[in-house]
């Protein structure tokens, strides 16, 4: 790429933009040096602009600098340029076409980042698909979590399995109102078990365990009676949430993204009121969960090769597995067994 001072490019830009048109080659705009900005052709920007939107993210980086009213339009050639308000940016447009624009270093870098992630959730259908299934091979990393799909049927360890991105553990423990003593101090699983069995009593079914593992936060917890009361803003970018209710053989799977309920039935029509929870009883092992046109279609490749590729033959454990294929969820085996996992009372129980 090649470089030009920004003094040099103000003074005579009528034959720097008539390359850019031209070549749609990228200049970076130095100051005394330094890097100023990238002077690119509109094109290029549109596209990038296209696929960044895609995605949603933090604030556009901003130059902070507002100078004066920008002078008029100063015309060079067949060329005329616009500077804007921020004292970076710049407009180079041609029999009132706009055929180039200079932006900050900073700012291009984010839309880079926005555009990259927003073209590769831009596909085909056969694309997609090709890349569903490729997904759906993979191999899930750490202890995964089918291990704990037939004791969480009989309500052990816990009634709730919770997994959600974005968010730390301890925000989101406190954010589920749980003690922050608690939290800070770094209780564990082991020592409200171990308090229970001298003491008496059943506290150990009133705490929330959570971790992380594999860029996900994990809770585990029984129902609490309202004693939790989750609050998270904003939402996480996705949330599972499996519930085991054995006394009814209720045993329900729930995912959001973005705080929106992904739906395990079509959409439409709409009117049959069907934008409820995924019951398991419902899966047969063989046969296809979801719809392929529901918001949770997309898991079908995933629980098929949960089936072809693993020895369970259980509808639970291989729906668990499924979801490890997926969305890459894993809980720690020995660490949950041995109680070396944190937790914390709710706040309004801790004694």
């Amino acid at each position: 790429m090649n470089s030009i001072e920004l003094g040099d490019l103000t003074a005579d830009f009528a034959h720097l933009i008539r390359r850019v048109e031209q070549s749609g080659a990228r200049v970076e705009v130095t100051e005394g040096g330094a890097p100023r900005g990238v002077l690119l052709p509109s094109a290029e920007l549109a596209e990038l602009e296209h696929f960044g939107q895609r995605v949603r993210g933090g604030p556009r980086p901003w130059s902070g600098t507002i100078g004066p009213t920008p002078a008029g339009p100063q015309r060079q050639g067949p060329y005329v340029r616009y500077p804007h308000s921020d004292a970076v940016r710049m407009t180079f447009a041609r029999d009132h076409l706009v055929v180039a624009e200079l932006r900050s270093v900073e700012e291009l870098a984010w839309l880079e980042e926005k555009a990259r992630t927003g073209r590769q959730g831009s596909m085909g259908p056969k694309q997609a698909a090709a890349f569903e299934e490729f997904l759906a091979r993979r191999r899930p990393t750490g202890d995964g979590i089918a291990w704990i799909a037939g004791s969480w049927r009989e309500q052990e360890p816990f009634t709730v399995l919770e997994f959600l991105e974005g968010p730390t553990p301890e925000a989101v423990a406190l954010g589920y109102g749980a003690d922050a003593q608690d939290v800070a101090d770094g209780l564990l699983l082991h020592q409200v078990r171990e308090r229970s069995d001298r003491e008496g009593g059943e506290d150990f079914l009133d705490v929330l365990a959570f971790g992380e593992a594999d860029g996900w936060t994990w809770l585990g917890h029984h129902d609490f009676g309202g004693a939790l009361s989750p609050v998270l803003d904003p939402p996480a970018s996705q949330r599972i949430t499996l519930t085991a209710t054995m006394a009814k053989g209720l045993y329900q799977f729930d995912y959001a993204r973005d705080g929106v309920h992904q739906n395990p039935f079509p959409l439409e029509p709409a009117e049959d009121g069907r934008h409820d929870m995924y019951e398991l009883i419902w899966y047969t092992p063989g046969r296809t969960p979801f719809a392929p046109d529901a918001p949770l279609g997309f898991l079908n490749p995933h629980i098929r090769r949960a089936e072809e590729q693993t020895d369970y033959t259980d509808g639970m454990s291989l729906f668990f597995a499924g979801l490890e294929r997926a969305f890459g969820l894993s809980l720690p085996r020995e660490a949950l067994v041995s109680g070396q996992v944190r937790c914390a009372r709710p706040a309004r129980a801790r004694g």
